[in-house]
């Protein structure tokens, strides 16, 4: 059903106190395309409370309409967001440990795109656990985290170089960052867009942009479950890059977590600049909205990530008891994990000195001994 045969309903009140303590709410045209033409995909987010997703009928791309205000979103991710999500103001010190190991994972694919000495912002820093580890490897570290509870502990308490601010109003150099970064942050963002642009003026002419965001094609979760209040745009490899296109970047890679549950794309600064990026996707929505209509729960039943999933998360659970046993502090925890994250940094460099030594040696034995 097309925008034009079915009106979106107003937010909830149990959604607009939640997400934003106020009435306010906007019906927006597609961030991408602008098209005022949507098919309504779902009008509960995953905990059965009415929230709107729509998909846009010209580029794919599929987001919460209505939504609320620019200004009610940076008052809730300023204020209030850490705690509806996490159940705290400042980050407890199981949530410093969880965010460390995730950051574990995200140095394999991280760390091929760093040198030594190279700078690197993250946007949406959260506790600042990745820059503490980065920092701990050698590299020079910024952070821009909005919310204060969660940025002020990674200044104040880890003494990283943190701005608690939203990512327009902070001090960045413009063309000073080698790599910048954001992990499950631009799905948050109600104008991407302009967000990957303000992130491509902090990087100079040969820098890199890592974005990672949930996957809106994957089917490792239970399909009522991927809608979520404070998941403004559902990006699939071929809408993220479109709005990379569309804010001066050129699309380098792409690739998904294990599980596809996560979708990781790469950047640089547009090469080209006479190109004129494409206004929409032909044919994709067409495949997001086939994708969706087969994910069904019966289907995902007769898969193993039911099953897996929470075996997983029962023996990460008591990994993680018994290794906050030994600590007592955010520091120590951090400490034991910038250990682990040396190895993966050695594996990672001598993976790269041993493949730039079989280019430069063809089929002749490798000098690194590799």
């Amino acid at each position: 059903m097309s925008h034009a045969q079915k009106t979106a309903q107003p937010l909830s009140q149990h959604f607009l106190m939640s997400v934003t303590h106020t009435q306010t709410s906007e019906l927006a045209p597609c961030e991408l395309c602008q098209s005022r033409t949507f098919t309504v995909l779902a009008d509960k987010d995953r905990d059965g409370a009415p929230l709107q997703t729509v998909l846009c009928q010209d580029c794919g791309l599929v987001f919460t309409n209505p939504r609320p205000s620019d200004e009610a979103l940076r008052d809730f991710y300023r204020e209030s967001y850490r705690q509806e999500y996490k159940n705290a103001v400042k980050p407890k010190l199981k949530h410093v440990y969880r965010a460390g190991i995730v950051a574990l994972d995200r140095l394999d694919y991280l760390i091929p795109l760093l040198k030594p000495g190279h700078s690197i912002l993250d946007l949406g820093s959260g506790g600042g656990e990745m820059l503490f580890i980065l920092r701990g490897l050698g590299y020079h570290v910024e952070g821009i985290e909005p919310n204060v509870g969660y940025g002020s502990a990674a200044r104040d308490l880890l003494g990283l170089p943190v701005q608690v601010t939203h990512y327009s109003e902070a001090k960045v150099e413009p063309g000073s960052q080698d790599v910048v970064t954001a992990f499950h942050v631009v799905e948050h963002l109600p104008h991407p867009i302009e967000a990957l642009a303000t992130m491509a003026s902090w990087m100079h002419d040969d820098g890199l942009m890592l974005i990672e965001v949930p996957h809106a094609l994957s089917r490792c979760q239970w399909p009522q479950s991927r809608y979520h209040i404070g998941h403004l745009h559902h990006f699939s490899s071929s809408t993220l890059t479109l709005a990379g296109q569309k804010a001066g970047l050129e699309h380098v890679d792409s690739f998904t977590s294990k599980d596809g549950g996560n979708l990781m794309v790469i950047f640089r600064k547009k090469r080209d600049t006479t190109a004129a990026p494409a206004a929409i996707i032909p044919g994709h929505s067409q495949r997001v909205l086939r994708h969706y209509q087969k994910h069904t729960n019966l289907r995902h039943l007769l898969t193993h990530h039911p099953y897996i999933r929470p075996l997983e998360k029962a023996a990460k659970g008591l990994i993680e008891k018994t290794t906050l046993l030994k600590f007592d502090n955010a520091h120590d925890v951090l400490d034991h994990l910038v250990k682990k994250a040396k190895a993966i940094q050695h594996k990672a460099i001598s993976q790269r000195e041993h493949r730039q030594c079989q280019e430069n040696l063809g089929s002749a034995p490798c000098c690194c001994g590799g």
